[in-house]
């Protein structure tokens, strides 16, 4: 039962499983994976703020005193600049591997310098262009810190032209992790509203994933247990960050959510959009699932009623006011102006979102006029 890749065209694994370690204290085992590499000096690509709360003392503690390479200069939304400066650190330490320490952003930055580090030309050349991706691309083991981007088991990532423009995407199978080392102590951590931020995230990957057009029922399992994980436990994970046995579930799900190789849709269509102004796109993309699934509703009303089932919904209740609902639960933005977006121009707004990549994989492609809509629906 093959799988295309949506976004190119060209065949595609219907699974595509880095090695993966899971669970409390995974975090002990990257030396041994570093050396299965064969990487004995790697760039350890990361953020200030994970310097500053200690995740990366933990990794030096892993690393049992190994010299490693550090750029954390990593921001909320990686962009060309960022990956060239981590590219250039790269270079100048002779590095011969990455260590992604961080949420999807760090990961996506890194998944970039991979690709720079072994391919020619700039980065504009691999946007959207998943065939110039050669297998070639250099050694990176990915050790998320938050647990909702899945970007330490997909094949794409995200990357910002300038920090006020929207994403650019690069994909395919080569960019998937070697290895990722998911420990949940490294989330506990993660403060009470990116928790929440990121825990939403990767319930759009789940509910997208499932609603995307390709044919992959191994991948719509994994999605569907992701989704009643997310709602089961997320919840616990927000009120209690020390809870660890919930920041294990929600960190499961995170992953199995982008373990699906279906794609994305609309939701991240518009969150992507809106990307422009610094503002969290698990946040963003929240807000704008509940819009995305109340168009889709009537268009796909079986696959819709399958995902209420999953949902634990009651006969009667849509998946839409669902999301809403869990959203406000664990403590999100009703709107974008709550959240502090600035729509100036919904129209333009409507027309990139249109545009975007992420609306190959979606099972219906909205048109210009419903994008708009939609924007306009979450403006508040």
């Amino acid at each position: 039962m093959p799988s295309p890749d949506i976004s190119s065209g060209m065949p595609s694994p219907l699974i595509q499983y880095p090695r993966v370690h899971f669970g409390p204290g995974a975090l002990r085992l990257l030396p041994g994976e570093l050396a299965v590499l064969g990487v004995t000096r790697p760039l350890v690509v990361t953020d200030a703020g994970l310097v500053r709360c200690g995740a990366l003392d933990r990794v030096r503690t892993a690393m049992r005193g190994t010299a490693l390479a550090v750029f954390d200069e990593i921001p909320e939304n990686p962009t060309i600049d960022c990956v060239e400066r981590a590219l250039a650190a790269y270079r100048a330490a002779g590095c011969d591997g990455l260590v992604a320490l961080g949420g999807g952003s760090v990961i996506d930055a890194a998944k970039a310098v991979a690709v720079l580090a072994t391919h020619p030309g700039p980065i504009h050349d691999y946007f959207g262009r998943p065939e110039r991706i050669g297998p070639g691309i250099a050694k990176l083991i990915a050790v998320p810190t938050t647990a909702g981007s899945g970007s330490e088991v997909s094949r794409g990532a995200g990357i910002h032209p300038a920090a006020d423009a929207p994403g650019e995407g690069m994909t395919g199978p080569w960019l998937v992790p070697k290895i990722a080392v998911c420990d949940p102590e490294l989330t506990l951590t993660l403060p009470r509203f990116l928790t929440a931020a990121t825990g939403l995230d990767a319930l759009s990957h789940a509910v997208e994933g499932f609603l995307a057009k390709a044919n992959n029922p191994i991948g719509d399992a994994l999605a569907i247990d992701a989704v009643r994980r997310v709602l089961a436990w997320l919840p616990r994970a927000v009120e209690d960050g020390s809870d660890l046995e919930a920041r294990g579930h929600v960190m499961l799900a995170a992953t199995q959510a982008m373990l699906h190789a279906k794609g994305l849709g609309s939701a991240h269509a518009i969150g992507n959009t809106l990307g422009d102004q610094g503002l969290h796109h698990g946040v963003l993309v929240a807000l704008a699932l509940p819009a995305v699934l109340r168009f889709l509703e009537p268009r796909m009303s079986a696959r819709m009623a399958q995902l209420a089932t999953a949902m634990g919904l009651r006969e009667g209740l849509h998946p839409a006011d669902a999301v809403e609902a869990f959203s406000a639960r664990v403590g999100l933005p009703k709107s974008l102006k709550e959240y502090g977006y600035r729509l100036a121009d919904p129209e333009r707004a409507a027309a990139v979102a249109h545009d975007c990549f992420f609306n190959l994989p979606a099972p219906h492609h909205p048109t210009q006029v419903e994008y708009r809509l939609m924007i306009e629906a979450i403006d508040g």
